[in-house]
Order: structure tokens, then C-alpha cells, then sequence
């Protein structure tokens, strides 16, 4: 067994790579991927470790044990997505594999990623308008050449934004349809147990915060950094700078 040819049983995974940047929304795709597929995993170091573990606890398990089940009939089609193709987070390459990319808006992503590298990883950062700037330099290198290989190599890359994935299912029928493969729940029934509400515990969460794409908009004392630093344009990247 190897990534390249990976059997699970004696069937043959269907794989993809698969790149996203940092508080994009990829635990949430995750949770609906494993609604809709099969996924298996070569063994890696990042599937089971204490991270991964603390995050589970802010879920809604008896959610997670109904995206688990099958509807009659559906066949059982393995898929291995491999999420580190070029190290976590690495900057999106074409390869032999499909490729499916993650995008979402710049400001609410690197809001989040803020708030959880210092609420949640006590992150100590002492000038914090140079690191949102850095981000936000990471931010567009690591989409300009995601952009790049959408471009370059439109029939084996699928780009799913964050923003369509939570307003309705139609996103997820467009991933089933690039994987190929049958979805084992519909994604009707994936998008409803999934709504951010629905699939996390109430209270005080601190990797799963909001899944709000404005709540950096209502934060003043950030929304005048931005307006200092001057983010610049993303129309190219299909969101709008900061107003």
C-alpha cells in the first residue's frame, strides 16, 4: 500500500489532492465530505493526535453519528482526499491527482485564524497590524497560485468556496459530481445536518468560534487596523476589500 496506489479492502481509492489556507473552513467541508463519502486515509500524522481530539469535543456527536450512515443501496466507493500533498497548508501544485481547493473571503479567514491562534494556541503577538499584514501576503501567494492551477488546469481542479458550501447543497452536488463517485447520504440531507448550529455544541467554543462570515466587521478596533493597513483588492479572487 502506498499514497499513490492505496486499496482499502479490495477496492482501489478514488483520490485527489486537496489545499486549502488555514481557517478556510476545512473542518466544516470535512464533516460534510464524511456525509457524502467514503474517505479513507493512509496513515499520516495528522488524523489522530490531541488536536484533533480537543476539536471533536465542541461537536454535536449524535450529528457525526448520523453523517456516518448510508442510504440503502449505495455501494461502498473508498475515497482517500490527501489534505498534505505538499505539507500542511502547502501552497497548491499540480500533480498526477484531481485537485480540489478550498477558497473563503480573506477578511472573516484571517479574523478567525487570529482569534484561534491567540484564544485557543496562546499565540503572543506583539505588533498585530504587521501580522495581519503578513497574513494577509500569505493569504494572496497562496491563492494566486491556487487561481493559477484553476486556470492552468480547469477539468481536474474543483474550487468550492466556503460562502456556497453553508447557503446550500448545490455546492456539495458539484463536489460529488468532480470526485465522481456516489454520494452515500444525499447532500440535501448533508447540508441540514451540517449547518454550523446543528453540528456544534452551545456554549463557548474556541476552534469552532462563529462559522460567521461578518463577525470582523462588528469588532471596530480590528476594522480600523484593516482600514489602516489597506488589505487592498480580492475582486480577482471573487471578494471585496474592506469598505
Amino acid at each position: 500500500m502506498t499514497p499513490e496506489s492505496y486499496y482499502f479492502g479490495n477496492r482501489i481509492a478514488v483520490r485527489c489532492d486537496y489545499y486549502a489556507f488555514p481557517r478556510t473552513g476545512s473542518h466544516y467541508l470535512w464533516a460534510c465530505l464524511t456525509g457524502l463519502l467514503d474517505l479513507v486515509f493512509f496513515p499520516n500524522d495528522f488524523v489522530n493526535n490531541p488536536e484533533t481530539c480537543q476539536r471533536a469535543e465542541e461537536l454535536n456527536p449524535q450529528i457525526f453519528y448520523g453523517l456516518r450512515l448510508r442510504q440503502d443501496g449505495i455501494p461502498f466507493q473508498p475515497v482517500y482526499l490527501d489534505s498534505t500533498p505538499q505539507g500542511v497548508h502547502g501552497i497548491p501544485t499540480a500533480s498526477h491527482w484531481p485537485v480540489l481547493i478550498l477558497i473563503r473571503d480573506p477578511h472573516p479567514t484571517i479574523y478567525s485564524w487570529y482569534h484561534t491562534a491567540t484564544e485557543r494556541w496562546g499565540v503572543k503577538i506583539n505588533d498585530r497590524r504587521v501580522w495581519i499584514q503578513d497574513t494577509y501576503a500569505q493569504y494572496r501567494k497562496f491563492y494566486d497560485a491556487a487561481l493559477m492551477l484553476v486556470n492552468k488546469n480547469d477539468p481536474r481542479t474543483h474550487l468550492i468556496r466556503f460562502e456556497d458550501l453553508k447557503n446550500s447543497p448545490n455546492a456539495l452536488q458539484q463536489i460529488i459530481s468532480f470526485i465522481g463517485v456516489e454520494p452515500k447520504l444525499s447532500p440535501e440531507f448533508v447540508h441540514y445536518l451540517t449547518e454550523f448550529e446543528r453540528m456544534t455544541k452551545p456554549g463557548f467554543r474556541t476552534f469552532y468560534r462563529t462559522g460567521n462570515n461578518s463577525c470582523w466587521r462588528d469588532d471596530l478596533d480590528w476594522y480600523q487596523d484593516l482600514l489602516a493597513i489597506q488589505t487592498g483588492d480580492f475582486s480577482d479572487y471573487g471578494y471585496q476589500e474592506v469598505l
